[in-house]
């Protein structure tokens, strides 16, 4: 695994994940903040953890139960703006998806308003400080948080 193989993993997750916005909230203008791709089997994850480390610094180690959590030197430019924050996810067997982002929009209480309740697919998780909702796409989970984890790590 080398830095552009991640590039197109995270790219591929992040192309999925707004057209999943897309499909289930039209003209919903939202911008990556986070991305986590779930390692398929213990090598895979070892690679993905080894070029991600040499990227970026060790963050949030309140999560590392899942994995390891990185801000990077240098931010990816993606198809949602630029991307600081990774997390390389153990395998999970629940998790066959590609990956889950966040995604910042503009007004999340409106959002919530208008689209919580107007499809299946769309579901409400409550965190112990924040709260997001997930939208299940093709082959990720998009998560849109009230607080992003960008803005979680700000006010530590």
């Amino acid at each position: 695994m080398n830095k552009e193989e991640l590039e197109n993993i995270l790219n591929y997750i992040v192309k999925q994940s707004l057209e999943t916005i897309e499909a289930n909230a039209r003209k919903i203008e939202a911008t990556i903040d986070y991305v986590a791709i779930f390692a398929k089997n213990k090598s895979e994850f070892n690679s993905l953890d080894i070029v991600t480390r040499s990227m970026g610094n060790e963050i949030d180690k309140e999560t590392a139960r899942t994995g390891n959590t990185y801000s990077l030197h240098e931010p990816i430019k993606t198809s949602a703006g630029l991307l600081k924050l990774i997390k390389i996810r153990f395998p999970d067997p629940t998790r066959p998806q590609r990956g889950a982002p966040d995604f910042k929009i503009q007004n999340y209480q409106e959002f919530k308003s208008k689209y919580l309740k107007k499809s299946g697919n769309f579901t409400l998780m409550l965190k112990e400080k924040y709260e997001m909702i997930e939208i299940k796409g093709v082959d990720v989970l998009v998560y849109i948080p009230n607080n992003t984890l960008g803005e979680r790590l700000k006010t530590k």
